[in-house]
């Protein structure tokens, strides 16, 4: 009995840091939203307070931002480009959902006007960075799986080895030295 092998295919994906073929403008602008995706969540953030309705204005500003790469100009401010676009996404997606714990579009634009600018954001981003680097390194993985993995006191406090208080504590002071040093920070870079 003679079997067929099925065949096989491969399936092919450039990398554009390792091609010879440059990154066309939607790959050029899906990878600056990949960087610069922090400062536009934290925009959406401001104007959404729903977090999965932040998720999806995200993902629809992605999808924009993608079919109108063709319009970013280069060497423009990208993070203004996609935030304008972000609030777009964010007053459609209140229009469609008429919802009563989602801001008035009056409001939705009075904080789009009063949003940190995207140097600002970036300052306060290289900042954080900055003084993340001073912390112990249990400190930034208690941290990290706070923030990043949404973990509770009491899976934080079985995985580092410390009581559920121990946890709290450490947050807290963290949090208060990152405050105090980003702060610190900002306030020499100006």
């Amino acid at each position: 009995m003679e079997t067929i092998a099925a065949p096989v295919t491969l399936l092919v994906m450039t990398d554009p840091e390792h091609s010879n073929e440059a990154p066309n403008a939607t790959e050029e602008v899906q990878l600056l939203f990949v960087r610069h995706e922090n400062s536009v969540r934290a925009f959406v953030r401001a104007l959404q307070p729903s977090l999965p309705d932040a998720d999806d204005v995200m993902q629809e500003t992605f999808l924009t931002v993608s079919r109108k790469a063709s319009t970013f100009e280069p060497g423009t401010n990208f993070v203004a480009w996609a935030c304008g676009i972000a609030r777009l996404k964010v007053l459609e997606s209140f229009r469609q959902r008429k919802r009563a714990d989602v801001l008035s579009e009056a409001a939705i634009s009075a904080l789009a006007e009063d949003a940190p600018s995207s140097q600002a954001l970036s300052e306060s981003e290289d900042a954080l960075e900055v003084c993340l680097e001073r912390l112990t390194p249990k400190i930034r993985d208690l941290l990290w799986r706070r923030y990043s993995r949404r973990q509770s006191s009491d899976e934080m406090a079985e995985a580092a080895g410390m009581t559920s208080t121990a946890v709290r504590v450490a947050l807290s002071k963290a949090r208060v030295a990152l405050r105090d040093c980003v702060k610190f920070q900002l306030q020499q870079a100006r």
